[in-house]
């Protein structure tokens, strides 16, 4: 049995996942796990998330976690704190699930990274989007399709450090479907909307899209020679159930079921997407 420790109670995932882990009448309960202890900046939302997901230990400080968790969640909304958060543990061999994005910045990122590397420490991150069967169904089709658009909400001016917290889940779809690619992009913004192109080297043509104007939803439409085909992303409880799967997995398997360049990869797009319509440039990525 496997002890969770939940950094970042503010996170709605926070819940999700505790409720899912510790009671076993959840319909996507998983086995082998058990989240015990939790640490947030709001007491109040600390005792909440408590209450609704059977932990018994509340923390003033995330170090009291130390010798009595196997895993740690970071949960944070705001990214920008996942470093900070995570240090400490990766110093000590904890293994760690870092809440998508893996960090607010591409430079934070790969401190992270490095020092799960230096320190021998099993460390995952992801968007449970990745693991849809919408955005699986795609992959496949890959080689087939002339042009593919993701569409999906976010805020550029968003207080947990702008457009990744919400686009985060955009640019892994991307990066789950094309995988590791050159290209370039080009971006425009009007007002809190944004439209992106991405030139990889090779067809599909991606069209990127990401707004809180429009209905709050993942849809990914895909154009090939023969078919026009949109898909909504649904089953959301699905796929977290299968995102704990990877994290049991890693503990199992004492393996890293995320590649490094895949948890850093969605952000060095959203970076290109910003950096382009905030100078009106095209962007190189990877």
């Amino acid at each position: 049995m496997y002890r969770i420790g939940i950094i970042g109670s503010d996170n709605s995932h926070a819940i999700t996942f505790s409720r899912m882990i510790n009671d076993p009448n959840n319909p996507f309960h998983i086995d082998g796990f058990k989240v015990t202890h939790i640490f947030g900046l709001n007491n109040d939302r600390n005792r909440e998330v408590a209450e609704k997901g059977g932990i018994e230990n509340i923390v003033s400080d995330p170090l009291e976690m130390m010798g009595k968790v196997d895993c740690v969640f970071i949960e944070f909304r705001d990214s920008a704190l996942h470093l900070k958060y995570a240090r400490p543990f990766i110093e000590r061999g904890i293994p760690l699930f870092i809440d998508k994005p893996l960090a607010a910045s591409v430079e934070d990122a790969e401190k992270i990274v490095s020092l799960a590397k230096k320190y021998n420490t099993l460390i995952t991150s992801f968007s449970i989007l990745r693991f849809s069967d919408e955005v699986l169904e795609v992959k496949k089709k890959l080689e087939n399709i002339i042009y593919l658009t993701i569409t999906g909400p976010g805020d550029p001016d968003s207080i947990y450090s702008g457009l990744i917290f919400y686009g985060i889940h955009v640019a892994e779809i991307i990066d789950t479907i094309i995988g590791y690619r050159s290209g370039k992009i080009y971006a425009l913004r009007k007002g809190k909307n944004i439209s992106a192109l991405f030139d990889i080297n090779k067809p599909p043509i991606i069209n990127i899209r990401i707004s809180n104007n429009i209905p709050h939803k993942f849809s990914i439409e895909m154009l090939t020679k023969n078919e026009r085909k949109s898909l909504d992303i649904e089953n959301y409880n699905k796929y977290y159930r299968r995102g704990l799967k990877k994290i049991k997995e890693m503990l199992d398997k004492n393996i890293w079921p995320i590649k490094p360049e895949n948890m850093i990869n969605p952000i060095k797009i959203i970076d290109a997407i910003k950096k382009s319509y905030t100078y009106n440039s095209i962007e190189k990525i990877f």
